[in-house]
C-alpha cells in the first residue's frame, strides 16, 4: 500500500468516519487534482463529502470534460455517489457549481427554450440545458431534498415519473449500472421497495412466503433515510 492507502487507512481507524477523516481526503483529492490525477483525486473528494471538495470536484470535472466526453456523464459521477451516501448538501454544492461551470464554458449548452433560469423554489433555481441528464441531475436532488420517506406521495410519483421520462430517452441513465444506482436513490429518500427479481427457487420462495417467511436465503437490508432528516445539513460537511 501507498503512503496516502496508510494515511487514510490509520484515520479511519481512529477517527469517527469509517471512510477515513473528509478532511485528509479532501487535502489527497486536492493534491492529486493538481497534479492532474483526476480519475485517483475523484475517490477522495467523493469520501470526503464536504462543501468544498463538492466545489472541487465541480471544478475538476469540468477541466476533465474538455479533455473529451459528455457533460452529463461527468455531472452523474458526481452528483449520484453524493446521492447514494445520503449527502445531499454536497450533491447540491457539486451539481450547482457543474452546471454553472459548465454553462460559461460552453454556452452553447444552454437551452434556447428556457434562456433564464427556471425558479422551482426561493432558493433554488434550474438552468435547462441540450444535455439531458445535465437536466436529469439538477431535477433529481431537488426532488431528494423533498423527500419524506414514504409520508410524502407526491413526492415519490415525481421521483417515478422524473426516473421514466429521464430513462425513456435512453443514454446513459438507461444503462443497467445507473437503473441500479436510482432503485438504491429511490428506497433511501422515498421508500420505495427495489423491483421484486426472480429468485433462484420460486417453488421454496413460494412455500416460504405462504408459511410467513421470507424468500430464501435472505434480502439484504437496504438503507432509508429517517423523514425530517433529509434536507438539513449534516454536521461536520461544512
Amino acid at each position: 500500500p501507498t503512503i496516502i492507502d496508510r494515511a487514510v487507512a490509520w484515520s479511519a481507524k481512529h477517527s469517527t468516519c469509517p471512510a477515513g477523516d473528509p478532511d485528509l481526503h479532501h487535502y489527497i483529492g486536492e493534491l492529486l487534482y493538481k497534479e492532474g490525477a483526476f480519475d485517483a483525486a475523484e475517490p477522495h473528494f467523493l469520501a470526503s463529502g464536504k462543501r468544498d471538495s463538492a466545489r472541487l470536484l465541480a471544478q475538476m470535472m469540468v477541466d476533465w470534460s474538455a479533455v473529451g466526453g459528455l457533460p452529463g456523464n461527468f455531472a452523474l459521477r458526481g452528483t449520484l455517489p453524493y446521492l447514494e451516501n445520503g449527502n445531499i448538501l454536497a450533491a447540491r454544492t457539486f451539481i450547482i457549481q457543474f452546471v454553472n461551470k459548465m454553462v460559461s464554458s460552453r454556452p452553447s449548452l444552454a437551452s434556447p427554450l428556457q434562456t433564464s433560469p427556471l425558479p422551482v423554489t426561493d432558493s433554488s433555481d434550474v438552468i435547462f440545458t441540450t444535455d439531458n441528464v445535465l437536466n436529469f441531475c439538477q431535477l433529481a436532488v431537488l426532488n431528494c431534498q423533498r423527500a419524506q420517506g414514504d409520508k410524502n406521495k407526491a413526492t415519490r410519483e415525481c421521483w417515478l415519473r422524473l426516473c421514466g421520462t429521464y430513462q425513456s430517452k435512453g443514454g446513459i441513465l438507461a444503462s443497467k449500472e445507473v437503473h441500479s444506482v436510482l432503485i438504491d436513490i429511490a428506497t433511501l429518500y422515498f421508500a420505495i421497495p427495489p423491483p421484486r427479481t426472480q429468485p433462484d427457487n420460486p417453488l421454496g420462495a413460494m412455500l416460504s412466503s405462504m408459511l410467513g417467511g421470507g424468500a430464501p436465503g435472505g434480502v439484504p437490508q437496504r438503507r432509508v433515510l429517517t423523514p425530517g432528516l433529509i434536507s438539513p445539513p449534516t454536521p461536520g460537511l461544512d
